[in-house]
């Protein structure tokens, strides 16, 4: 592995977005956090399967449709705000910076949001023209299809802005 990390320690700094060394206290914070994500899933885990039994006798595809937007609704407005917060509230995601190199970072920071911006409007273009076209359009006519070229553009630019604002809100400058 890289730098001689394993695996799961890889994977768990990209989970939570950590850049730098992953150091005692960034492991000890993100077993914390971890621990209380599950504690937090347990009874979403454990209440719905049951619920849903009684349910599916009478219709089960409303059972499955309800265990479905279940999860997806607890994930997003407890398990993943709760991530956001506790990563903020722990600094995992601060990128210390010496104060000599803080323009050559900002500099890096503008150059990164560019790149995803750039590479999020390529994606959705294309993507919108494989949507449109598995609707029965033609390809040539998705190709230079106005509505498309513009949802594309707009979705970049959003990503790029949101990306290069994460990111500058990040950066932290070494005392």
């Amino acid at each position: 592995m890289k730098n001689g990390e394993s695996l799961r320690d890889r994977l768990v700094k990209r989970f939570f977005n950590i850049s730098g060394d992953f150091d005692e206290y960034k492991r000890q914070e993100t077993n914390r956090i971890g621990t209380n994500v599950m504690m937090l899933c347990l009874p979403a885990l454990l209440l719905p399967p049951i619920l849903a039994s009684f349910w599916a006798t009478t219709s089960p595809e409303d059972a499955l449709l309800g265990i479905v937007l279940f999860n997806f609704i607890f994930a997003g407005t407890v398990i993943l705000p709760y991530l956001t917060i506790a990563r903020r509230r722990a600094h995992l995601t601060d990128n210390e910076i010496d104060a000599n190199d803080i323009s050559a970072a900002r500099r890096h920071v503008l150059k990164s949001a560019l790149g995803q911006g750039l590479f999020m409007t390529a994606w959705m273009y294309f993507l919108g023209i494989l949507v449109n076209c598995s609707n029965g359009s033609s390809f040539t006519r998705q190709l230079i299809s106005l509505s498309n070229i513009k949802i594309a553009v707009l979705t970049g630019v959003l990503v790029g802005i949101t990306m290069g604002i994460t990111y500058w809100v990040r950066l932290k400058k070494q005392r």
